[in-house]
């Protein structure tokens, strides 16, 4: 039992380190764009065994990168605010564009 326990929390962790730790990056070494919210990916995930379902919703936003393509890429740290057409401002790292921060809402 204690092993399952320090197995979850040590996801729990990686989970939690990889988010921050990506954001941090994105804001030291990342460029900005204009965006707008192009669609919202509601998801219901499932527990392990105990039939338990968590209801998700990923956040997309379309942008011009810094070489003029338009693309798309999931933020990292939505607001339950935003809906379809919300104009933001993200920060993005070149090269890993399929992936934002939220820098500001407008």
């Amino acid at each position: 039992m204690l092993i399952i326990a320090i197995a979850i929390v040590g996801f729990f962790a990686f989970f939690i380190i990889r988010t921050y730790v990506w954001q941090y990056n994105a804001k030291l070494n990342g460029l900005d764009a204009e965006a707008y919210v192009s669609w919202i990916e509601k998801v219901v995930r499932c527990g392990g065994g105990d039939g338990a379902e968590y209801p998700m919703k990923y956040y997309y936003v379309r942008f011009q990168r810094y070489d003029g393509l338009e693309t798309e890429a999931r933020l990292m740290n939505p607001n339950k605010k935003l809906k379809i057409g919300s104009h933001v401002r993200i920060r993005y790292v070149p090269g890993r564009e399929e992936i934002a921060t939220l820098m500001e809402m407008e």
